[in-house]
């Protein structure tokens, strides 16, 4: 009998202890309600700041109100692949969350969350002062699994728009990342991005869908980076970028010694851009300002079936900084580049490497069609390929076609690059002639 009495109890405390729950905030909430129905709803952020969320929790916001403060999670918040902690709103609209000069939400060292149908604001650029959706990790031996973001805007946020990122280990990040149907825009350092313990990759699976990245102007006091980027990943083994688009970014940008791009990677491993559209992007001053690049430190990756059109930069780039991880066997195959290279002399492809121990090689790029209309040229020459400097190896350049207005070359060279370090072949060049 006692025994039987025993688990009785016990029984009762576990299902208790993991009941799943679903809490209400409301604007005619209050505080010291249980949260647990839409009449019985809390009012305010800070009251969810104070409760701990286990596997399969939901915290609904009423639709279409604002919130204002900074949503705060930690290691104990959290649930598991199939059971997330789901944080999103109730109604028709998303709900507004007001962060001033804060950031949206800021959750640190989390795993198995879902951000749904949220409206994340910050009051400007210049006012704010933080990131809009930031998932940080400093575990070193820890891996975080599931994050995922639907369906949410993030927009007016000083730094990043949404940030992933966990600096403190080699190998132990975030694993099962997805960002889907968001839009950001109007933040200063870019709309999406990840970041890794430099020079390492740390994260492994992250997939993006269905985003739009724009008006993500830059930061105009800032000089010594560069600011106003689309989309960029860094830190990925893994990662998928599809039907995404990207435009009218990096216009602030203040920083001479680089700039930002559209959609890009870099420091990634098996990495995949398709099926993506990126126009209409600025340099700021005088570097980038592309619609799609694989940067520094990147191997297997891959850009293929997108359109890039209208950017100041090069339509499609490869190029590799002073970075410590080789940069080799990227690909750019079966794109399409028009009218772009509108400023400081970029290409629809463009190659640079900044030294001989950071080259780019061993890349194709293969069955591209290159449109090089040179319409509203800022400055310089809009070309087919640029080669930037001569620090490149097992290039090769295959059955492209290339259409070249009167204002444009097919080839812009800074000097004579020999076929061991760029290999052309089965290429269709078609020159319009002036009028």
């Amino acid at each position: 009998m006692k025994l039987w009495l025993y688990f009785g109890v016990w029984l009762y405390i576990f299902l208790f202890q993991n009941k799943q729950q679903t809490y209400y905030i409301s604007l005619a909430g209050n505080d010291s309600n249980d949260g647990l129905s839409i009449k019985t709803a809390w009012r305010s952020i800070e009251k969810l700041n104070n409760i701990t969320l286990k596997t399969g929790d939901k915290v609904l916001f009423e639709g279409g109100a604002a919130f204002k403060g900074s949503i705060l999670l930690d290691s104990l918040d959290g649930g598991m692949p199939n059971k997330p902690v789901i944080i999103g709103s109730y109604g028709t609209k998303p709900a507004i969350i007001d962060a001033g000069d804060g950031k949206g939400i800021f959750a640190y060292n989390c795993e198995g969350i879902r951000l749904s149908k949220l409206s994340f604001r910050g009051n400007g650029v210049d006012k704010n002062k933080e990131n809009g959706i930031e998932f940080y990790t400093d575990y070193t031996n820890k891996s975080l699994s599931f994050i995922e973001i639907d369906s949410c805007e993030v927009r007016g946020f000083h730094k990043f728009g949404i940030l992933i990122m966990g600096d403190k280990s080699d190998t132990e990040g975030y694993r099962n990342v997805k960002i889907t149907h968001t839009i950001a825009h109007e933040n200063g350092e870019a709309g999406i991005a990840s970041l890794g313990k430099y020079p390492a990759i740390p994260h492994k699976n992250f997939y993006l869908a269905h985003n739009k990245a724009f008006n993500n102007r830059g930061i105009l006091s800032k000089t010594h980076n560069h600011s106003g980027n689309g989309v960029v990943m860094a830190g990925i083994d893994g990662v998928v970028i599809e039907h995404c688009e990207a435009y009218e970014n990096g216009a602030d940008n203040r920083c001479t010694g680089g700039g930002p791009v559209g959609i890009w990677l870099w420091a990634c491993k098996n990495g995949v851009i398709q099926k993506s559209e990126s126009h209409h992007n600025h340099a700021g001053l005088t570097k980038d300002g592309g619609g799609f690049d694989i940067d520094g430190g990147s191997s297997n990756c891959i850009i293929r079936d997108c359109y890039s059109h209208d950017n100041e930069g090069a339509g499609y780039l490869l190029a590799q900084f002073d970075c410590p991880i080789k940069f080799k066997n990227n690909k750019i195959i079966n794109n399409i580049s028009r009218n772009d290279g509108l400023k400081n002399n970029y290409g629809s492809i463009t190659f640079w490497g900044d030294n001989t121990e950071n080259q780019v090689i061993d890349c194709e790029v293969r069955d591209n069609k290159c449109y090089v209309e040179a319409k509203n040229i800022v400055n310089g020459t809009p070309c087919g390929v640029r080669l930037s400097g001569n620090h490149f190896k097992g290039m090769r350049v295959i059955n492209n076609y290339f259409e070249i207005a009167p204002k444009g070359k097919y080839i812009f060279a800074d000097e004579e690059v020999s076929a061991e370090r760029v290999y052309f072949k089965n290429n269709t060049i078609k020159k319009h002639q002036k009028k």
